[in-house]
């Protein structure tokens, strides 16, 4: 009886609260500028978050990185048994900041353009979605149960501020200082993953990563044009090489030549979830207007299982007004590969690295490539107490989930698994968009059920894994 007494009293302190977060708290994290290379920006985020948590914590480290600080925070719990959370506190940069409604980091409330109107009022910020507002969120809400002397289980708070450059101090921090965190039963990455028709999204897994830089460089200056037929060109060599590892929408590296077979379980998982998806809310959110297969099934499955070859950056040559009939003496591109294969990174760099070193020799060129960031992808069971603690506190909020087998997107989440043995999901409620876009949103009446279901979420978790009443 007292359990249920205490519930309804976060319940009403939470909802009682709601108004002052939503327009005191939450606007001021938002306004930070904190985007990963403003040095800045994110010190102050550093500094509002030391902050914020020093009402309910003591116990904090911070830990150098190779550009902004990890910051380590224990919070004690009923139970000594810790639950790893992993946040984000770095965004990405603004770079058209014409194509947004409001300023991105004024916070300030809108209704966004159709489809988007029935959401009703959002906030407009970067970080809105992506994920400035549920890690807010959870601390808001652990603040709540540490005043009252009921926060269920002991925390561990890993703040990361270079999550949105591939996270290369965290990744070197679980390989140096994995004792520090081993005793962690579990992680969990609080997201805003609601569909636009309200249903949770949780996802069993991340695709692995590998983000390349390569350059094609000519000894001779830029050179007239005529002379094209005498010497190298960087951006023919450059898209030649590209070539070699990617054309026709096809893969010719052999880790990713083969496509990707499903379990019989993901099978089941996707059988069961295209039956609820509503692909055009997918599409809407994400922004897409433009599609390359016209089977919704067909092109649902390749999203989630193929492996992707995408060029973020190409540029080479004058490319400015006018014409400038030049041989360019350098060209660059930016690489990204997902896949949900089960291969390691080093196995499908060192064929890259193998296949450029070989082009070089005949390309009289200097050719040079950086690996930038490389991670396999990650897996959780379906069945996992991360799942159905989340799942269960959805439900005590009348929200339906949706469970898929893959995310396409990537994350450093296998190496939480394989330095830690941790399972690790990312998920929560609340209703955003448009991370890393311009106009990134959070729809304001979703806020509420955000904060509600990170107690329902600890409470469902703790009694769940430990057996115990608290």
């Amino acid at each position: 009886m007292e359990q249920v007494e205490f519930d309804k009293k976060v319940e009403e302190l939470i909802k009682k609260t709601n108004s002052e977060f939503i327009e005191k708290d939450l606007p001021t994290f938002l306004k930070i500028p904190s985007n990963t290379f403003n040095k800045k920006g994110i010190q102050q985020a550093k500094d509002f978050l030391l902050s914020y948590i020093s009402d309910f914590c003591g116990d904090f480290r911070e830990f150098e990185g190779e550009i902004n600080p990890l910051i380590l925070a224990k919070v004690e719990g009923q139970i000594k048994d810790s639950l790893l959370i992993y946040m984000m506190y770095d965004t990405q940069p603004i770079t058209n900041e014409t194509e947004w409604i409001s300023n991105p980091f004024n916070a300030e409330k809108k209704i966004l353009a159709e489809p988007l109107d029935k959401l009703g009022k959002c906030i407009i910020a970067r970080g809105a979605y992506n994920s400035k507002t549920p890690l807010l969120c959870f601390l808001n809400v652990i603040k709540i149960l540490k005043k009252n002397e009921k926060l269920p289980i002991s925390l561990l708070l890993l703040f990361d501020g270079e999550e949105e450059i591939g996270s290369p101090s965290l990744l070197q921090y679980l390989e140096k200082k994995k004792e520090i965190l081993k005793s962690c039963l579990d992680a969990y990455y609080p997201a805003a993953k609601q569909d636009l028709n309200g249903r949770a999204v949780l996802k069993l897994g991340y695709k692995g990563i590998l983000s390349l830089n390569i350059k094609t460089l000519s000894k001779n200056k830029e050179t007239h044009s005529a002379y094209s037929s005498m010497i190298p060109n960087p951006a023919i060599n450059l898209v030649n090489l590209i070539n070699l590892m990617y054309s026709e929408y096809k893969f010719n590296i052999t880790p990713l030549k083969n496509p990707y077979n499903p379990t019989e379980q993901e099978e089941k998982i996707v059988n069961d979830l295209f039956k609820q998806i509503d692909i055009e809310n997918i599409k809407q959110k994400a922004g897409i207007t433009q599609i390359l297969e016209e089977d919704t099934k067909e092109g649902f499955l390749n999203y989630l299982f193929n492996p992707t070859f995408n060029i973020s950056t190409l540029k080479s040559g004058y490319l400015e007004e006018g014409i400038k009939n030049i041989v360019p003496h350098s060209a660059e591109c930016n690489i990204d590969i997902r896949f949900a294969h089960d291969i390691s990174i080093a196995e499908l760099y060192k064929e890259i690295k193998n296949l450029v070193e070989n082009y070089a020799k005949l390309s009289k060129l200097e050719i040079k490539l950086t690996k930038k960031i490389g991670y396999e992808g990650s897996r959780v069971l379906k069945d996992s107490n991360l799942i159905r603690s989340l799942v269960k506190s959805f439900e005590k909020l009348d929200v339906q989930t949706e469970i898929w087998p893959l995310s396409a997107a990537a994350a450093p989440l296998s190496k939480i698994q394989k330095e830690l043995g941790l399972n690790f999901i990312v998920g929560g409620l609340g209703i955003g968009g448009f991370a890393h876009s311009p106009n990134e949103f959070i729809q304001i009446d979703s806020i509420l059920n955000m904060r509600l279901s990170n107690y329902f979420f600890l409470k469902n978790y703790t009694h769940n894994n430990l057996k115990v009443n608290f």
